[in-house]
């Protein structure tokens, strides 16, 4: 029994490891590479990387002799897919407190609330999703009751869960009464210019009198009032969604919507203030009065109007590689293809500020390729190779491990495996 524990070790350690130790050159040949980008789709297509990024991509491009060649014939060749709300790095099982780091619930602050420092890069969810394609994702506060629930952070599924700084998180609910909570925002961006203006006359004087929130809280919005820093915003109802518009013009923020289940209603007002949102494809039927517009069909008017959208699972940890089957499920309702794994690569990029190194297959980008066996967004395709910023990693994850494990049991175990 020993020997076996032992062995088990040694797997899940090695399996955690990528194919090739540190970055190589890798020539990804004959493909139907979808580059999300200026080339558009080319078939037969080469994809070269080499040390982590990619230095070309087309057709008939010199192969070094140095390259390690995957024949993609017959295969699809995309970015790495990416989710744009999730508790991955923060939470391992839902229901144990000591397992989750996605929320300040109980803390003094919450718009100063960093998910960063929270992050665990040994959680098996990063291979359990990057298994399935997923290569990058946001990693979001969560859980709290109050408005500013604190800052998100863009994470890299790759071994060590590199993450930079993401948009201060919100939530509108203040009881079920958003007049309340439309005011409380705007006393609150109001009290923070005004320290921002004044910071030194306030810690010199009582410091935190007159405020709604405490000192570590407003320093931590001062960005986000200055339009440096996005303020990410969950809300469902068209009414809240104009609020918001009106809210951005007022305080000129850079916000992106959460949620937004009727943001069908108001699509063209969407648009028209550039604001990008991250929607729940799934999302068909009203589980509470602010989400009577709930529709399958949110998607493919959100594209039609011109709106930049995401589509992720909210909240997601365990099945956020969904996204392609969600994106494929808005193409079953209206949605472009092209619309479907834009809203999964590229613009998912482009809101979250990382766009000039994720999100299309061209030149100069980070090597985030997946090598698919069939259509990306049919639920019976499979990655057969999966590059993260240029390091292969083997289809294996706790999941995988498991079955291996018990499919083929060794006969002198004990007899409760059997």
């Amino acid at each position: 029994m020993r020997q076996f524990l032992i062995t088990g070790v040694i797997t899940l350690t090695l399996s955690l490891l990528p194919f090739a130790a540190g970055a190589e050159t890798v020539a990804i040949t004959g493909g139907k590479v979808m580059t999300m980008g200026k080339s558009g789709v080319i078939e037969n297509g080469t994809v070269l990387i080499e040390d982590g990024k990619i230095k070309q991509v087309g057709k008939d491009i010199s192969v070094p002799k140095n390259a390690r060649v995957v024949d993609a014939t017959g295969k699809v060749v995309v970015p790495g897919f990416m989710s744009s709300h999730t508790k991955i790095g923060l939470s391992e099982i839902s229901l144990t407190k000591d397992s989750n780091n996605h929320s300040a619930k109980e803390a003094p602050f919450s718009a100063a609330f960093d998910v960063r420092y929270g992050l665990n890069p040994e959680t098996v969810e990063v291979a359990n999703n990057r298994a399935e394609g997923l290569t990058r994702a946001v990693a979001a506060p969560g859980g709290s009751d109050r408005l500013f629930a604190g800052s998100g952070a863009v994470v890299t599924l790759s071994s060590g869960l590199h993450a930079v700084r993401g948009p201060v998180f919100a939530h509108l609910d203040d009881g079920g009464n958003a007049g309340v909570a439309w005011n409380r925002m705007r006393i609150i961006l109001d009290q923070v210019k005004a320290y921002a203006k004044n910071r030194s006359d306030v810690l010199e004087g009582d410091g935190r009198s007159g405020f709604l929130l405490t000192l570590e809280d407003m320093e931590a919005l001062i960005p986000v009032v200055r339009g440096e820093r996005k303020l990410a915003l969950a809300l469902e109802r068209a009414a809240d969604i104009r609020q918001a518009i009106a809210l951005k013009e007022e305080y000129d923020l850079d916000l992106v919507l959460l949620d937004v289940p009727e943001a069908w209603k108001v699509a063209g007002d969407l648009a028209a203030a550039e604001i990008p949102v991250v929607i729940d494809a799934q999302a068909d039927l009203p589980y509470q009065f602010t989400s009577l517009g709930s529709t399958l069909n949110n998607a493919a008017r959100l594209e039609k109007a011109g709106v930049t959208f995401a589509i992720s699972g909210l909240g997601e940890t365990h099945r956020a590689y969904l996204v392609n089957q969600w994106a494929g499920l808005a193409v079953a309702h209206g949605l472009s293809y092209e619309g479907a794994l834009k809203a999964i690569t590229v613009n998912p990029a482009k809101i979250f500020g990382i766009a000039d190194s994720y999100g299309t297959l061209e030149k100069g980008m980070e090597a985030d390729v997946v090598v698919w066996d069939g259509d990306p967004l049919e639920v019976t395709s499979n990655p057969e190779h999966i590059f993260v910023r240029g390091v292969e990693y083997l289809r294996v994850s706790r999941k995988t491990m498991l079955r291996d494990r018990y499919m083929k049991l060794d006969p002198d175990m004990p007899h409760a495996y059997h």
